[in-house]
């Protein structure tokens, strides 16, 4: 399992409630983490409008359902994931309450998302030098084009919000809706920018170790104030 999917399914398996058995996703990517959940002997279905992830998740045995949320309706279930998903799904509300809909009596929504609109000057700078500190040391691919947008995105605070797209949503409204859709909201703030750099890390490379080191550093100058956390996750559970 890759470093990535390794710190998403501990944060999924720390918050699945107990007893748990059927496990929706929405937003699979290549099924990584669905696959790992079905090891653990969880029912999981996933979705995804990208057709590709599609075909690379089932390879992995995943349940992958070409599908766009909130359409879709697979039934109940005790926890519905997205994991880096729901930032681009329209309407936000829509969404929220269709996954509340979806969840059995303390069933769980489980969020793992990002609050691109949080970023700092400082922070940017702090990133914009650990790529090329990793660039220098020939770690990344060369003229990657995602890396290349997000490097240049570092440079101004007015670049990086350039950089997000203009239809995400920030993760103050996401949280604001789960709020109000759910009531009780457990967030928390965690490191997110290795996530960056995960794709364009060279194979040849111990490219776990380089995003763990990575993680590590966000944790440490997050702790003490250095930087801004991007990374944010949500629970909540349905109550009735």
């Amino acid at each position: 399992m890759k470093f990535e999917t390794k710190v998403t399914y501990e944060f999924v398996q720390q918050e699945l409630p107990v007893p748990a058995r059927r496990v929706l996703e929405v937003g699979c990517g290549s099924g990584e983490l669905a696959a790992r959940l079905l090891q653990d002997g969880f029912s999981v279905v996933t979705i995804d409008r990208d057709r590709d992830c599609i075909a690379a998740a089932r390879q992995l045995g995943v349940d992958a359902r070409h599908a766009a949320w909130p359409d879709f309706d697979g039934g109940q279930f005790d926890a519905v994931l997205f994991t880096r998903s729901l930032h681009h799904i329209h309407p936000l509300d829509k969404a929220v309450q269709r996954a509340g809909d979806s969840l059995l009596v303390s069933g769980r929504l489980i969020v793992e998302d990002f609050a691109y609109e949080m970023a700092d000057e400082k922070t940017l700078r702090w990133f914009g030098d650990a790529i090329s500190r990793l660039d220098a040391a020939d770690l990344l691919v060369k003229d990657d084009d995602f890396l290349n947008a997000v490097r240049h995105g570092t440079e101004t605070l007015q670049a990086w919000r350039e950089n997000h797209e203009s239809d995400l949503h920030t993760a103050t409204d996401i949280f604001a809706e789960i709020r109000r859709a759910f009531g009780a909201v457990k967030r928390d703030n965690v490191p997110y920018y290795f996530r960056y750099l995960a794709r364009a890390i060279v194979p040849a490379s111990d490219r776990d170790k380089i995003l763990r080191d990575h993680a590590a550093e966000e944790t440490e100058l997050i702790s003490n104030g250095t930087i801004r956390p991007l990374g944010r996750r949500f629970v909540a559970e349905r109550s009735k």
